[in-house]
């Protein structure tokens, strides 16, 4: 009875290892895969002729639902010479510091997010989020909604990509390597990337993974 027992928990416990296995994504060469997700970032892109490289990546969760994944760009150089100050940090600590993400955002480096959906949203509801950028006036913020909304509703699966040029005057909105429009106001750019990087961002986990990365690559003692 007890070695029936003992080979039934064997049984369950080999299932539910191989279960896991199955269900954890893939490293795919080149890329770099949420793990919450299971979506997958490409290492590198090439954003309006300049090549970026992925920083972190991580899920924005509504109350206990995965919306999309975020894979955060920018200019490997300039963005190593802005962060030489803080080599030899943990991933804890650059976490947790402020002053490491505003020298991310700072940086005289071109810039993007993609955002990877995880489930269907509406337009509307994107271009409401991403438009609520405090201190940016109303017009650029109608011009940013109206711009996703004209996109049409997002499925799973579907991608968005915010770039910015070095300077961050402006921010772009591309879906399938159009660009959907152009928003030539520096309020509304630089909360939109406050919104991924500053202390009340959207995706903790984004923020965590570029320091994780940092930590173990460019900044590494």
């Amino acid at each position: 009875g007890t070695q029936r027992s003992l080979l039934g928990m064997v049984v369950l416990v080999v299932s539910y290892m191989s279960l896991v296995k199955q269900n954890t994504p893939a490293a795919k060469e080149g890329y770099t895969t949420d793990a919450d997700t299971g979506i997958a970032f490409p290492n590198t892109v090439r954003v309006d002729g300049k090549g970026l490289t992925l920083l972190g990546v991580g899920v924005r969760t509504k109350v206990v639902v995965n919306v999309y994944s975020a894979g955060f760009y920018a200019e490997a150089g300039p963005v190593a010479k802005d962060l030489k100050s803080f080599k030899g940090r943990t991933a804890t600590k650059l976490a947790g510091d402020a002053a490491f993400f505003k020298a991310i955002q700072m940086a005289p480096s071109a810039k993007a997010v993609i955002l990877d959906f995880a489930r269907a949203v509406g337009a509307a509801k994107v271009a409401e989020a991403l438009s609520a950028v405090p201190g940016a006036k109303a017009k650029p913020r109608e011009e940013l909604q109206a711009c996703i909304t004209a996109r049409g509703d997002l499925k799973k699966g579907d991608k968005l990509m915010l770039s910015w040029p070095r300077g961050a005057e402006s921010v772009s909105v591309k879906s399938k390597q159009d660009t959907l429009c152009t928003v030539k106001d520096a309020a509304l750019a630089k909360g939109l990337l406050t919104m991924y990087l500053g202390g009340s961002a959207v995706s903790p986990k984004l923020k965590s993974s570029i320091a994780k990365i940092a930590a173990e690559t460019t900044l590494a003692a």
